[in-house]
């Protein structure tokens, strides 16, 4: 009897003893997996004082910032151009880099290249950061009707880039390629691009970025002709002479080349259409284009 007592009461006991232990031992914290939401909580109180990043400053307008002078003529120059206007062993050189020179003495003004990104060059120009913009630049109608173009200097427009060995096979002109299933290749978006696009059916069209990767695809044989600007094609066509590659110089399109002035600037516009009068009368500007040009 006293086993069916005893027994019960040590069991008892002892649960007793294990439950007094527990409470008395150290308080240990839950542990709650994270959330997603408390993760970002967490990061927030962890780092308070993390700063967002800067915005980038604005693109400048011009490069370097000239005050307007008298006696200083700023030339913006827009573009990267081969043969118009390019830096190489960081010098501005090239045919209107030329007639800027040419330009400046005529009126009696020290020249200024002044680079300017080509999406803002005309309001490099109306904010006043340069005075003339000669970048290979087609004479349009401008939107703008505060920015006029001088008179043209140069007769232009487009005009196809061969293998010289391929001459007589497209000597015949650009509409006698419809259907036949030769590959054009144009600078994408340039006025080639827009003219077989909009012109002539039954050909291939490869688009490029630049004018050295097409004329690298003509030499390998990837295309058969590359259209472009007649200027740009005859100074290509030269320095790859020994490559085999020949301009055909009928023309496809006609356009006129000029440069881009603040129409206010009366004295500025009327200096630079009197110089290039006066340089195709002597010759000069003729003279200056060979120079540039040979096959133009």
């Amino acid at each position: 009897m006293r086993n069916y007592i005893i027994q019960p009461l040590l069991t008892a006991l002892t649960l007793l003893f294990f439950f007094s232990l527990s409470a008395c031992g150290p308080d240990v914290p839950e542990y709650v997996l994270p959330t997603k939401k408390m993760s970002e909580h967490q990061k927030i109180i962890v780092n308070p004082l993390v700063v967002p990043p800067k915005p980038l400053p604005p693109e400048p307008l011009a490069d370097p910032e000239i005050a307007a002078a008298p006696d200083i003529l700023r030339v913006g120059v827009s573009q990267d151009v081969p043969p118009f206007m390019y830096q190489q062993d960081k010098k501005i050189q090239g045919l209107e880099a030329d007639l800027a020179q040419q330009l400046g003495i005529f009126s009696g003004r020290t020249i200024q290249f002044i680079k300017v990104p080509k999406k803002k060059a005309k309001e490099a120009l109306l904010k006043g950061h340069i005075d003339i913009i000669m970048s290979g630049l087609k004479i349009n109608n401008l939107e703008n009707q505060a920015i006029t173009f001088s008179d043209p200097y140069l007769r232009a427009g487009q005009i196809l880039m061969v293998r010289s060995r391929d001459m007589a096979l497209f000597s015949t002109g650009i509409y006698s390629l419809e259907d036949s299933g030769f590959t054009l290749g144009v600078i994408e978006g340039s006025s080639g691009d827009l003219f077989l696009t909009r012109t002539i059916r039954g050909v291939r069209i490869m688009r490029f970025k630049t004018v050295e990767k097409a004329t690298q695809a003509l030499k390998r044989k990837r295309i058969d002709l590359f259209l472009h600007d007649a200027p740009t094609i005859c100074y290509y066509a030269a320095i790859n002479k020994s490559a085999g590659l020949s301009p055909i110089l009928t023309l496809v399109t006609e356009e006129y080349l000029g440069w881009e002035m603040r129409k206010d600037d009366d004295k500025l516009r009327q200096q630079a259409n009197h110089f290039i009068q006066q340089s195709k009368i002597d010759g000069q500007l003729q003279k200056t284009i060979k120079q540039w040009i040979p096959n133009l």
